[in-house]
């Protein structure tokens, strides 16, 4: 999972941190950043391609593959708005190419996800996820501010050539996974397949309540997307919000995220897996209204957000806990892969829903306090935290009305 880690970690800790460099607006860093992301939350649409026969492996080497020579391309592609490849703004080129590469690593995650659901027992799914949360969390951490260091201190080339080989070597341990492929079928019946499951999900209770978990902003971690950009409000100069990047939400970050993902994969084996989020989901909340009512300093955001993504390293291992356990019930394995994008990329859009809106409350709060220094971060801050407590409160009315639709079914049978 490091090279999926460490392709979001691009798109979510560098690309902000670097635009923002650049006095770019917090609402259009958002959009590149969500832009660029889109494929992770599109993924339903070509992940039954993977239940198609070949091994789920077969897809995952192809798929870093790609994600390599994506990640080298961004890296050789200057992020401007001024210069321009003939009447395109070089920012969209940029953002095209970190496209292909979310592209690519989206489909490894999808394959590895896949193996996972097959290969794991139920009583250990939760530690899996734990395991598997600490290669994407800490690899967007810590992947994130390498690669913003990189980008700020070496040649363009010496960066790309760095990212393919992390790509390459973190894919060598699936050379040891052993899985029986899946059988072939045609692509008129992966079509069929892909509509027949969406309906069998939304029909199921099950389906339809963890597709409105997936999508509620609960646990969306949205505001580790926009750290980066963020520290400038809370460093008085350029290189120290540098070393808040790189240090704190990156290396500090990576570790609190292991930490986080390892006691949340421990918590998800032993409670209520949907419980245990929207707990966890709460814990976001207060971590974001505590950084809002803190001041505008490095240590403050050193608190806040080492404590914010340790929080979203126990959300992103109980979810995944949670999702292959609504997988694991179902009476199907063919569609395994097609299951758990539809969950997953639901989860990606909440996740994008909320980064764009942080962004929008941060612009939108300077817009109507100018004159007040911590507008901004006060607004991104109270929008993050509104939408968590928001969304637990629609978690909850759906939590009443299926507790009192069950006796009426139980009379009907």
């Amino acid at each position: 999972m490091l090279p999926f880690g460490l392709t979001v970690g691009f798109a979510t800790i560098a690309v902000p941190f670097v635009l923002r460099s650049r006095g770019l607006p917090m609402t259009l860093i958002a959009t590149v950043s969500q832009a660029a992301s889109l494929p992770h939350v599109i993924k339903p649409f070509w992940s039954p391609l993977l239940d198609s026969g070949p091994r789920r492996r077969t897809w995952f080497f192809a798929s870093i593959a790609l994600t390599a020579a994506g990640l080298a391309a961004t890296a050789l592609i200057p992020p401007s708005l001024t210069e321009r490849l003939g009447p395109v703004p070089m920012l969209w080129v940029y953002t095209a190419a970190l496209f292909v590469a979310q592209a690519a690593v989206a489909t490894s995650s999808s394959a590895v996800l896949a193996m996972m659901a097959l290969t794991v027992a139920d009583a250990k799914r939760g530690a899996a996820s734990g395991w598997q949360t600490a290669g994407n969390l800490a690899g967007t951490a810590v992947g994130g501010a390498l690669i913003a260091w990189m980008i700020s201190h070496l040649a363009t080339s010496t960066t790309a050539i760095t990212l393919a080989a992390i790509c390459a070597l973190s894919a060598i341990p699936a050379l040891f996974v052993h899985e029986v492929p899946p059988p072939r079928r045609s692509p008129a019946r992966l079509i069929a397949d892909l509509v027949a499951e969406m309906w069998r999900t939304l029909r199921s209770r099950e389906g339809w309540t963890g597709m409105v978990i997936c999508l509620s902003p609960v646990g969306a971690g949205a505001l580790t997307n926009l750290f980066s950009a963020l520290a400038r409000d809370y460093a008085p100069t350029d290189a120290a919000a540098e070393h808040l990047v790189i240090v704190v939400a990156g290396l500090f970050g990576g570790v609190v995220n292991i930490v986080g993902a390892l006691v949340g994969g421990v918590l998800a084996d032993r409670m209520n897996r949907r419980l245990a989020y929207a707990l966890c989901g709460a814990l976001s909340g207060v971590c974001a209204i505590a950084m809002l009512l803190g001041p505008a300093s490095p240590l403050a955001f050193t608190v806040g957000c080492l404590a914010y993504q340790l929080v979203n390293g126990l959300c992103y291992a109980v979810f995944y806990s949670f999702v292959l356990e609504l997988v694991g019930k179902r009476e199907s394995v063919t569609t395994v892969t097609t299951q758990l994008a539809l969950y997953i990329g639901a989860s990606n859009l909440a996740a994008s829903y909320v980064t764009w809106l942080d962004g929008f409350g941060y612009d939108r709060a300077r817009a109507l306090a100018p004159g007040w220094a911590s507008a901004g971060r006060v607004g991104m801050l109270a929008m993050d935290a509104l939408l968590t407590f928001a969304g637990l409160g629609v978690l909850a009315a759906m939590t009443l009305y299926v507790r009192r639709k069950a006796p009426a079914r139980q009379a009907e049978r």
